[in-house]
């Protein structure tokens, strides 16, 4: 009988990049991710929180998420226009 490893033992190194690139970027986006992300708030919540505009936010949270595939060597989609 062989032994499996669970499946989160797997991806330690994926979070392992994960966490670094996170811990590379710039305090506030990592408050932005965090808010968006991890606490689930609405980009009007979010806002609130950080005291900026909702449109300042969603900015920031694009431009977070931008630095955060830099950082992690990915080259982010481009999105063509409707």
């Amino acid at each position: 009988m062989t032994r499996r490893s669970p499946t989160g033992v797997n991806r330690l190194p994926e979070r392992d990049r994960l966490a670094a690139a996170i811990e590379a970027l710039p305090e506030r986006d990592r408050q932005v991710l965090a808010l968006r992300l991890v606490e689930q708030l609405t980009p009007l919540e979010a806002a609130g929180a950080l005291k900026l505009s909702v449109r300042e936010f969603e900015h920031r949270y694009a431009t977070s998420l931008l630095l955060l595939a830099r950082e992690l060597g990915l080259k982010p989609t481009q999105r063509s226009a409707a």
